[in-house]
């Protein structure tokens, strides 16, 4: 049986609500951690399947990031944390896409100076550990272009949940 990215949205939606729901007492920090982990679950299988990040995604976030905002915080993580992803799309074309970009200044601006820094080392880390076991057990040696909103998307709401 196969199921349909629609019914995995359902699933990760309850799960990330239930997982809010035990991590956090606000109702605040529940609800702005809710949205944004469906606004990182949407990003992530848009990501995957077209390999491109809407830019309602960007929007929708800093929307959010706006209820409980230390905002020295959030506007210090929206000009730096994007800037380890800006420097190599720079240099190479081919390296990191604008949306991921996008997406984590969007994500500075949510989580803050420190927890952008976190998500994307965290991030990152997963990114590299799957995609290198991905290509040991095909055995493949392309360097073909791989989604990595999920991999970013994890890091953030992993840097949400410890803030």
């Amino acid at each position: 049986m196969k199921w349909s990215y629609k019914t995995w949205y359902l699933i990760l939606s309850v799960l990330s609500g239930f997982i809010m729901v035990t991590a956090f007492n606000e109702i605040q920090a529940i609800i702005k951690g809710f949205f944004y982990a469906l606004v990182l679950i949407y990003a992530s299988f848009h990501d995957f399947n077209t390999r491109e990040i809407p830019n309602k995604v960007h929007s929708l976030i800093l929307i959010i990031g706006l209820i409980k905002i230390d905002i020295l915080a959030s506007i210090l993580g929206l000009l730096l944390v994007p800037i380890p992803f800006l420097i190599p799309a720079l240099f190479n074309e081919n390296s990191i896409g604008g949306g991921d970009i996008k997406l984590m200044a969007a994500s500075g601006f949510f989580l803050g100076l420190k927890g952008g820094i976190f998500a994307s080392f965290i991030g990152l880390l997963i990114a590299i550990t799957a995609q290198g076991s991905i290509k040991v057990m095909s055995k493949t040696k392309s360097n073909h272009s791989f989604a990595m909103a999920p991999y970013l998307s994890m890091g953030c709401f992993l840097s949400y949940l410890i803030q």
